[in-house]
């Protein structure tokens, strides 16, 4: 246990720690979150327009096609509004101008953007389809503009010029810079390849990206360098998620595009899948465990499960995880590593088959479980599919939560007995 805890404080931890600041990465995960109230609001107008109760379909069915719009104008632009959230955070980090970075990112992806034989930008690139191109896109112009101000090549004006237009004309030569090179980058590719910039990134890195974290295996590699991170005391769905948030909400997007088209939901692993029936309570499945805490032998545990269940509800689970604790705890890491992972089998395996209906609208974090599984879903199903999963983390939990209750209880009845004497 000592040798498995020095090498996660020499090696592990530092490693991880320097990954989450790392400004690129950083900037890629403050920008997706900025999306996330878009698709929350679409998410919702898309229960209201298929709701999970079958009497109401009736009702709504006249109104679906106005209901509609607002999930198309949210899932809709993903790519669009990730283009400028993710130059504005990145730019933000290098105290530029944040919102010229924001709309030459804008600009720059429009101008990618493959147009049909009407000259028309095709709406299909402003939703998922067009995220990993915002990304790269995002990076590459805020660079750009970096070289710029660092070398002192821009327009200088006199010191009488108000600020916003010394800004509109400081942003003008790189603004320039980045629309040229997207501008001849496509010319090129498309002369040689028959390729426009978009489509030559999504098959470098878009497909191969969507297409691994789409896997099972890779899904479970994930949730296994989450888990090892929580357990050092990173948060470690922050760090995954900028490389897999994307890929996640990306299929999640999809799969709302599908439902509101009537079609069949392509996509099993998602956000929720993730975020719904995989972490219920938290990271680690906790919610299983403050259950268990309630009836723990020591005195410390049993409070800390009657203090932990109510967040743990609405998957905050930081008193049990910093209490008991489990981080830093190797006796709690096995199964903390293991519920999780054992959830997401099952879960995959009842999306599969079709005993669960696959998840299509998005909800808060915070949605407690069951709610949560219902709306994302539709499918009462999806209630004893959480349920389910909540009595396997249990089971697993059971063992090494014994041994833990028991190494405090000595402890405490130790205390007692040297105050005693």
């Amino acid at each position: 246990m000592d040798a498995i805890m020095n090498f996660l404080n020499d090696h592990f931890m530092p490693f991880a720690g320097k990954l989450a600041e790392q400004r690129h990465l950083k900037a890629l995960r403050e920008g997706i979150v900025a999306v996330m109230p878009l698709l929350l609001v679409g998410s919702l107008f898309l229960i209201i327009a298929y709701p999970p109760i079958e009497a109401l379909d009736a009702a709504v069915a006249p109104f679906r096609g106005e209901l509609s719009k607002v999930s198309n104008a949210t899932f809709g632009i993903l790519a669009l509004v990730a283009s400028f959230s993710v130059a504005y955070s990145l730019s933000n980090s290098y105290k530029l101008d944040s919102l010229a970075s924001g709309i030459i990112s804008v600009s720059a992806f429009l101008l990618s953007m493959p147009a049909t034989d009407n000259g028309n930008i095709p709406a299909e690139w402003l939703g998922s389809k067009g995220l990993f191109v915002a990304m790269v896109i995002a990076i590459l112009s805020v660079e750009i503009q970096r070289f710029f101000m660092e070398k002192n090549i821009f327009i200088k004006m006199p010191a009488e010029v108000p600020p916003f237009v010394v800004r509109s004309f400081a942003a003008l030569l790189p603004g320039f810079a980045m629309l040229l090179l997207v501008w001849i980058v496509n010319i090129i590719l498309l002369r040689s390849t028959s390729l426009t910039l978009p489509e030559a990134i999504n098959i470098v890195l878009g497909i191969p990206i969507m297409n691994l974290g789409s896997s099972l295996p890779a899904t479970l590699i994930a949730i296994i360098i989450i888990q090892l991170l929580w357990c050092v005391g990173i948060q470690g769905a922050d760090i995954v998620a900028v490389f897999l948030g994307p890929v996640w909400l990306s299929l999640s997007e999809q799969n709302a595009v599908a439902k509101a088209a009537g079609e069949m939901l392509p996509n099993i692993i998602t956000n929720q899948f993730i975020y719904v029936f995989v972490f219920v309570g938290g990271a680690g499945a906790t919610f299983a465990l403050a259950l268990l805490l309630l009836n723990a032998k020591s005195s410390q545990l049993k409070a800390i499960g009657k203090v932990g269940i109510w967040p743990t509800m609405f998957n905050i689970n930081e008193p049990i995880t910093f209490g008991m604790p489990i981080i830093m705890n190797p006796v709690m890491f096995i199964p903390f590593i293991l519920a999780p992972l054992a959830a997401a089998v099952t879960t995959y395996a009842a999306m599969a088959t079709n005993l669960v209906a696959r998840p299509y609208a998005i909800v808060p974090w915070t949605t407690p479980a069951f709610i949560s599984g219902f709306l994302t879903t539709g499918d009462w199903k999806a209630i004893i599919l959480q349920l389910v999963n909540i009595i396997i983390a249990a089971i697993i939990y059971y063992p090494f939560l014994k041994m833990w209750d028991k190494m405090k209880l000595e402890e405490e009845t130790k205390q007692v007995t040297e105050e005693n004497i």
